[in-house]
C-alpha cells in the first residue's frame, strides 16, 4: 500500500485539519444511514484517531476500533484510547482484520491512495456482518477558480494517476461496489465549502510530505514546487473566504447481503 501523503508529524496535523474540516458533513452522513446502534465500528485508515473518536461520538457505538498501517499513527491515536475506542496497526487491504465480523465499516478519503479499489472493496465487504453497513465517503470533484490551489490540483492528479491511483475516485464508486454481496443504500455528492485558508493549510502540510518523491523530482522544477510551498503557506494567513473552493464529497453506503 502506498500512502503518497507519508505518514510524519506534518503529516498527522495535516489529518487533524482535515478531519475539522469535514467532521460536519461526515456526521451528516453517519446519522442518515443508521437508524440502530451498531455493536462493532471498524475505522480504516484511522491516522492519528480523528475519525475513530468522530464515528463513536456520532454512532455510539459499543465498540469503535481505528486500523492504519502507519506504527507511527497509531501510537499517537493509542493516547486517545477509551474503553469503547481502540486502535491496532494492520494493513487495511489486508483480510481478514484483527477484529471482525463488523457492523459498520468506514473510511473517508482511503480509496483515493489504493490501486485495485475495487478487489479491495471486495475483502472489505467479507469482514462484515449480514446486514452490515460499508460507509464510504471519496472526493468526487474538487471546483475552485483559485490559481494557486488549482495548480496544486493538478500536480497531485497527475502524481497520483502516476501511481495508479485516481484523485477524483467518487465517479467511479458506483461501478466499483457492483457485487454479489453488496447493495447500494445511499448514494450521493453532498457539496463541502472550504474555505481558502482551510484548503491552502491542507495543501501546505501535504507538499511537505510528496515534494521529495521521486515523480515529482523528475516533473517538477524545485523552484516551482517551493514557490508554490510558499505561496500555500502564506495564503493559509488570508482572511476565511469560502466562496474560492468547494468539495464534492460522494458518499456511498452499501449493505451486506
Amino acid at each position: 500500500m502506498t500512502y503518497a501523503f507519508t505518514h510524519t508529524d506534518r503529516a498527522r496535523q495535516r489529518l487533524e485539519v482535515l478531519a475539522e474540516v469535514y467532521s460536519a458533513s461526515t456526521s451528516l452522513f453517519l446519522r442518515e444511514c443508521l437508524e440502530e446502534t451498531p455493536s462493532l465500528v471498524i475505522d480504516l485508515g484511522c491516522g492519528p484517531g480523528c475519525t475513530t473518536h468522530l464515528l463513536a461520538d456520532t454512532l455510539q457505538a459499543k465498540q469503535v476500533i481505528g486500523l492504519d498501517l502507519s506504527p507511527s499513527f497509531i501510537a499517537s491515536a493509542q493516547k486517545t484510547a477509551t474503553p469503547h475506542i481502540s486502535f491496532a496497526c494492520h494493513d487495511i487491504t489486508v483480510v481478514p482484520f484483527p477484529y471482525s465480523p463488523a457492523d459498520l465499516i468506514y473510511c473517508r478519503f482511503l480509496l483515493t491512495h489504493l490501486q485495485q479499489p475495487q478487489s479491495i472493496i471486495e475483502r472489505w465487504a467479507t469482514q462484515l456482518q449480514p446486514g452490515g453497513f460499508l460507509l464510504i465517503e471519496e472526493t468526487e470533484w474538487i471546483h475552485t477558480q483559485h490559481k494557486l490551489l488549482a495548480q496544486y490540483l493538478e500536480i497531485v492528479a497527475t502524481m497520483l494517476a502516476h501511481q495508479a491511483n485516481n484523485l477524483y475516485i467518487g465517479p467511479s464508486l458506483e461501478a466499483l461496489t457492483q457485487s454479489n454481496s453488496l447493495q447500494i443504500h445511499r448514494n450521493r455528492v453532498q457539496a463541502v465549502k472550504v474555505t481558502t485558508a482551510q484548503a491552502a493549510m491542507m495543501f501546505w502540510m501535504n507538499i511537505q510530505s510528496w515534494k521529495h518523491q521521486p515523480f515529482i523530482q523528475q516533473h517538477y522544477s524545485p523552484d516551482l514546487i517551493n514557490s508554490i510551498e510558499e505561496d500555500l503557506r502564506v495564503l493559509t494567513q488570508v482572511a476565511e473566504r469560502d466562496d474560492e473552493i468547494e468539495w464534492g464529497i460522494r458518499q456511498l453506503a452499501l449493505v451486506h447481503i
